[in-house]
């Protein structure tokens, strides 16, 4: 069975799977309605050719129908005539159109029965062509509603699951960050242990000479009573 054919085929929660595996829904839609429209054509020649056998069983029917009873009215003449052996052959004549008549009878009752069942099948292929005609722009909107939400879902992924790069980036920053702290460690420790008198160093911390004023002035005073001695 051909795509198009299963086009008109499936429902339609299976329709919308179908139309999901079309590389492009309107042009193979479009395609769609025209075969169908050509397998609607092609059958109506068919049943054209099935209603001219039909009435052509039907004529030939009646003719042999027609053909029995005259050849009953000149059984009947013959027999009038007293010509029992002609109206003999007569009868028998009429026997064989009779026969002949039921055999076509049946035939085209066969015939006629095809012919009304393929022309119901027609109206619901033709049925079918409208409905689907009418749905068409929705279907087709509907699949490309499908192809952007699909679109959006695989960039969502994208954006979701890290890739190559964003494990680099991540790896180069964290070395960056481990750098600066690494380079603010030295500089503390190099300010730590610079090396001299860690007293004078405490003193030009606190700034001045490096020597309290109370402790100036006893050294100042004690200078003075040696000198005076």
């Amino acid at each position: 069975m051909s795509i198009f054919s299963r086009i008109f085929k499936v429902g339609q929660a299976t329709l919308n799977k179908l139309i999901d595996g079309l590389e492009n829904p309107e042009k193979m839609l479009d395609q769609a309605v025209r075969d169908k429209s050509q397998q609607i054509r092609d059958a109506k020649k068919s049943i054209q050719e099935c209603i001219a056998t039909e009435r052509q069983t039907k004529a030939q029917m009646e003719k042999d129908k027609t053909e029995k009873f005259s050849w009953e009215q000149k059984a009947e003449a013959a027999l009038k005539a007293g010509k029992e052996e002609l109206a003999v052959k007569a009868l028998t004549r009429a026997t064989e159109h009779e026969q002949k008549a039921k055999l076509l009878e049946s035939n085209w009752q066969q015939q006629r029965t095809s012919v009304d069942s393929l022309k119901k099948d027609i109206l619901k292929l033709e049925d079918e062509l409208a409905e689907f005609k009418r749905n068409k722009d929705f279907i087709i909107a509907q699949s490309k509603a499908a192809d952007v939400k699909k679109q959006i879902y695989e960039a969502k992924a994208k954006i979701s699951n890290k890739d190559t790069s964003d494990d680099l980036m991540a790896r180069l920053k964290a070395k960056a960050e481990r750098t600066t702290y690494q380079a603010e460690a030295a500089e503390e420790l190099a300010e730590t242990f610079e090396g001299g008198d860690s007293l004078e160093k405490e003193f030009k911390e606190i700034g001045g000479s490096g020597v309290n004023v109370d402790v100036q002035n006893k050294l100042d005073a004690m200078k003075a009573k040696l000198g005076n001695a």
